[in-house]
């Protein structure tokens, strides 16, 4: 495994070999990028001092379903914590063409710059992007470096200082925890990665294809997998939470949204031109309308049923804004409605609704208080009742008052609010692998466990998560296995991830988090989520205050 090094700073560049150990031990990805973390900064370094990766996992350019993504590792100017993202782009499989693994961002540069990437070598070039909207961007590069590239590109919320900035790669996004914030401050507006010829085969062949065969077939056999996200994408559950009156309404202070049909997936698919797949795919989950990529139903959720909006097209509207733009929809739909209603303005007027998105693109007026997220903008306010976060991060659409697992996963989510570190949505709600009680709360801390444990392991493959909906972690191990060499067993696919995640807590705890962060919104918070703390705790080993980590047993 090879690793870039690009000191933005001194503009040099150095390739280093990544010890097979951190292979065995952290995979790619996820686990890689925060173990590389602790190699290169103290955990309680500044986030814009800290370095970024960019990784790609031991699975990249095979041909197993749905592993075509990549990851990026920082420290969240949003939470400060520790930080991962996924994105569908495919700058990771073009640089691993390149015969590179991981990309380490160090420093900063003086004047804004493109890093250029071709045939494994690094050219920093002096850029005139900088308020440029991102396809503008796009078309730039294209008619600069032709057709044949990856790009992973800055917006000009980022430029403007929104602290939950985000980072396109090919019309997919690096969507969370303000990524696109410290690349900004980094000087580094676009990184251009040009395709090679380099392809792996893999280590079993035979092996391989006939696990790849066997995992199509499970896709091809789930409902979700097969039916559900084919037809409707991601907003597929849109009518489902409401029915079950667990999709939040009105900055949380409400479950059911009496028009949510009006932007649910059934609406939506009569928009829909096309679909859109990441590579190797066969779900395709993407929406393509006139209007452009998406909406997903997060963003159908923080910007429609969240601040009480049921036009559809006005989303839609909204969300190519955040796209051409770089912003995180989820927080930016957060943030909104922490600022309605710590103003006591009332939900669903478009015109307000369209007057702070543009004040809040902008970086200008009420929308520059906006722009720095609702924790921040709750305090200055001095109505912190209305953040809904944990760890300063927005929480998705799932009202935790309705899904006590979800609850708990929302709480001891390493990188802040997150619904995606443990989908207790599958058990709670779609009954995979089987349906449980969404309200009953002795026993969920375990299962949290194991699902915070297989995503980890999962994201550093790398996964995407809705692969897990329909294969087992058996399946995943076997994949792995059959094309890296690696001896995987199912028990060592969960030590890895276990070992990730007691990692990401020990960068935290050293930056201060404790119980006390692990903690639901006022609000939000119910009778037993202290027992189911506890119990959490006792099964991680992290003790009364969830802080007993010890460094060198983590990462035997």
């Amino acid at each position: 495994m090879r690793l870039l090094e690009i000191d933005l700073t001194s503009e040099s560049f150095k390739i280093k070999e990544i010890e097979k150990e951190y292979l065995t031990k952290f995979l790619g990805g996820r686990g890689l990028g925060v173990r590389l973390f602790i190699d290169y900064a103290s955990p309680e370094i500044n986030p814009i001092d800290a370095p970024v990766f960019f990784l790609t996992g031991p699975m990249t350019l095979s041909k197993a379903p749905l592993s075509g993504r990549f990851h990026a590792l920082f420290k969240s100017p949003l939470t400060n914590t520790i930080f991962d993202s996924s994105c569908g782009g495919k700058a990771g499989y073009y640089l691993k063409t390149q015969s590179i693994d991981v990309i380490a961002l160090l420093g900063r540069s003086e004047n804004e710059k493109i890093i250029h990437l071709k045939d494994g070598k690094v050219s920093l070039l002096d850029s005139s992007l900088r308020g440029l909207k991102i396809s503008e961007k796009e078309d730039t590069l294209q008619k600069r470096f032709g057709s044949n590239i990856s790009t992973i590109i800055v917006g000009p919320a980022a430029e403007r200082g929104l602290l939950y900035a985000n980072v396109c790669s090919d019309k997919r996004f690096f969507g969370r925890g303000g990524l696109g914030y410290l690349l900004a401050t980094k000087n580094v507006s676009a990184i251009v990665i040009e395709r090679s010829l380099r392809n792996v085969e893999p280590y079993d062949k035979a092996r391989f294809d006939f696990v790849v065969n066997e995992v199509r077939k499970w896709i091809h056999g789930n409902p979700i997998t097969s039916q559900g996200l084919p037809e409707f994408g991601t907003s597929l559950l849109m009518n489902l939470l409401n029915e079950l009156k667990i999709l939040p309404h009105k900055n949380f202070s409400e479950s059911y949204f009496s028009k949510a049909d009006n932007i649910s997936g059934e609406a939506l698919k009569k928009q829909v031109k096309s679909k859109r797949a990441c590579l190797s795919c066969p779900v395709a989950c993407g929406r393509v309308t006139e209007i452009g990529e998406g909406p997903e139903f997060e963003t159908l959720w923080a910007l429609g049923a969240n601040l009480s909006i049921d036009n559809l097209k006005f989303i839609m509207e909204i969300n190519k804004l955040c796209a051409e733009h770089g912003v995180d929809t989820i927080s930016f739909g957060g943030s909104i409605s922490a600022y309605l209603e710590a103003n006591n303005i009332p939900f669903g007027d478009e015109k307000i609704i369209e007057d702070l998105v543009e004040k809040t693109l902008n970086c200008k007026a009420e929308g520059a208080l906006i722009a720095k997220g609702s924790l921040r903008l709750s305090k200055e306010l001095k109505k912190p009742e209305v953040s809904m976060t944990v760890k300063g991060l927005e929480l998705p659409a799932y009202h935790p008052l309705g899904l006590s697992g979800m609850a708990l996963a929302f709480g001891t989510s390493n990188r802040g609010g997150c619904h995606l570190r443990a989908y207790m949505l599958a058990v709670e709600v779609l009954g995979i692998p089987k349906l449980l009680d969404r309200r009953i709360k002795r026993g969920k801390a375990g299962l949290v466990i194991y699902l915070q444990n297989a995503h980890a392991a999962a994201d550093s493959a790398i996964f995407c998560r809705f692969l897990s909906l329909a294969v087992t972690d058996d399946y995943l191990a076997r994949l792995i296995s059959a094309y890296t060499g690696m001896d995987l067993k199912t028990q060592d696919f969960l030590k890895i991830g276990e070992r990730i995640y007691n990692l990401e807590r020990y960068i935290n705890v050293q930056n201060g988090f404790d119980r006390k962060d692990d903690l639901l919104p006022a609000r939000l918070d119910f009778e037993g989520y202290e027992d189911m703390l506890n119990e959490y705790y006792r099964g991680r080993g992290w003790g009364e205050e969830g802080k007993d980590l010890n460094l060198s047993k983590i990462l035997e």
